[in-house]
């Protein structure tokens, strides 16, 4: 594949999208992600060694990482006036070339360039929401948002299929693997090498005031991490599943991006989210997030949807001469 000549990003641009870019989310805040600057644009290639999860999903979820970084260049890019276009897995022979995004001589898109705003602004959020729900109108701009890159996302708007995931949520944790749990308490410590979530971006120990768990995901279960306190969460937050058609890599890379997107929408909305995935980290209960009902393909990701309460510092970022090591300027 060729790169189009007509721009090549100055060094102040390429300090731009780095920083868009390395601003994405990342499972476990692992930032599991390499970039490279080319004459034409940005290539983004995995880095599994940032992400060394020992979970069924760990594969899937370095190229998901990926894809949210890949749509945050793109967000970039449009700001800075430039058109692009995005090839997935674009060399067979680089199964680590996550997708090359090649600027072209179109207008930016005016949509993109909208949601830049929101790239610093957007938390993935462990705090109470707001009893209240998220209205139909915002949820269905969330669902438009995934759409327009490729995905479905599935609101969890009925019983008993909201019920049947809270069951398959708890399932998860009940049964995950020691050494699931050894990996995010070693990820956890005071001292532990690479990016982590330290303790503001934890959020609180979600107290037990209800028959069930709350449907919130406690990256710390079981762990005793100091200074966190505790506090009753929102009993029937909006839950929702974003998924699509195929479960292969380039798959998982649409997923990464349709994701970004949609997050980015519900933060100019005043919208948090979090995400409840222990059951997609399990081989043998990620079947069980579809639940047998009719569904629009493979769930990626879970989501729990609504107003917050509180706002989260900004998670610590790996040097962007670490993640763009040919970074000019």
């Amino acid at each position: 594949m060729q790169y189009t000549d007509h721009a090549v990003l100055n060094a102040s641009e390429q300090l731009v999208v780095a920083a868009a870019a390395a601003a994405a989310p990342s499972v476990f805040n692992t930032q599991p992600w390499s970039f490279a600057f080319a004459d034409g644009g940005l290539e983004v290639r995995a880095d599994p060694d940032d992400a060394s999860m020992p979970t069924a999903s760990a594969g899937r979820d370095v190229r998901l990482s990926c894809g949210a970084a890949v749509f945050n260049a793109r967000v970039a890019l449009a700001r800075l006036g430039h058109g692009s276009r995005v090839s997935v897995l674009p060399d067979a022979g680089e199964p680590l070339l996550v997708a090359r995004v090649t600027l072209t001589g179109d207008a930016p898109d005016p949509a993109l360039d909208a949601l830049y705003r929101w790239v610093d602004t957007r938390r993935t959020n462990r705090y109470p929401f707001r009893p209240e729900g998220v209205p139909a109108g915002v949820l269905a701009l969330l669902h438009d948002a995934a759409r327009l890159e490729g995905a479905t996302l599935r609101l969890l708007d009925g019983e008993p299929e909201y019920q049947r995931m809270l069951t398959t949520i708890r399932r998860a944790v009940w049964t995950e693997d020691e050494s699931v749990r050894d990996d995010r308490e070693a990820r956890l410590s005071p001292g532990a090498g690479g990016p982590a979530i330290p303790v503001g971006n934890l959020g609180p120990v979600p107290r037990r005031e209800l028959p069930d768990d709350p449907p919130v995901r406690d990256m710390a279960e079981g762990l005793d991490v100091a200074g966190r306190g505790s506090a009753a969460f929102e009993p029937h937050p909006d839950l929702a599943v974003l998924e699509t058609a195929d479960d292969d890599p380039g798959s998982w890379v649409t997923a990464g991006q349709a994701l970004q997107r949609l997050l980015l929408e519900a933060t100019g909305h005043g919208v948090a989210a979090s995400f409840a995935n222990q059951p997609l980290e399990d081989a043998e209960l990620r079947p069980d997030v579809s639940g047998g009902a009719a569904h629009f393909g493979s769930p990626q990701m879970v989501l729990r949807l609504g107003y917050p309460t509180a706002r989260p510092p900004v998670p610590p970022r790996r040097p962007l001469s670490e993640v763009f090591p040919g970074l000019r300027g």
